[in-house]
């Protein structure tokens, strides 16, 4: 008699697809919908703003180092919980900002966390559960990834308008 285990492939697209627009506060089009308040609560030109994000985006890639080693050794879940509430408390802390200097480590750290490391988990775990038909597990994971970015992106703009950038970003933080 076959004992049949429960099938969890599913889960884990949905897990790896919320965990990439999780990244959203890290990438430019997350940062894209809070400039324009923050910029103007901060006192802060779009120059200056413009290179703390290149030199926040280039330190921010090394984020991706070794994030595949801490995979190989501690396996996703682990490595996907910490990075999601390092990236959660990260932003809700960029939330309190009130200095340039706060700024740019809070940013350096959304884009280390999110763009770079959460990225690198969410695609690590598809490819490492799906050994079969990962053409297909990644075909629905990207269809789902879409998705979730098409609502987050309007509801965090509209949160935006609404209560302004802080209070959405501690939402943010918050819902990661």
């Amino acid at each position: 008699m076959t004992v049949r285990r429960p099938y969890y492939g599913w889960l884990v697209l949905l897990a790896a697809a919320a965990a990439m627009v999780g990244t959203l506060p890290g990438r430019t089009q997350g940062l894209g919908l809070i400039t324009e308040p923050l910029l103007a609560d901060l006192g802060i030109g779009r120059v200056d703003y413009a290179q703390l994000n290149l030199w926040a985006t280039l330190a921010g890639a090394a984020g991706a180092l070794g994030i595949g080693r801490f995979i190989d050794r501690l396996g996703s879940r682990v490595v996907l919980a910490v990075v999601a509430l390092a990236l959660g408390a990260g932003v809700c802390a960029m939330s309190r900002v009130t200095s340039f200097a706060e700024l740019a480590i809070a940013v350096t750290l959304t884009r280390a966390l999110g763009q770079s490391a959460l990225s690198v988990v969410s695609l690590a775990m598809v490819g490492q559960w799906f050994v079969r038909r990962i053409d297909m597990a990644m075909a629905i994971y990207s269809i789902v990834m879409s998705m979730g970015f098409m609502i987050a992106f309007p509801a965090l703009g509209a949160l935006v308008q609404a209560r302004g950038w802080r209070v959405a970003w501690l939402a943010v933080g918050a819902a990661i």
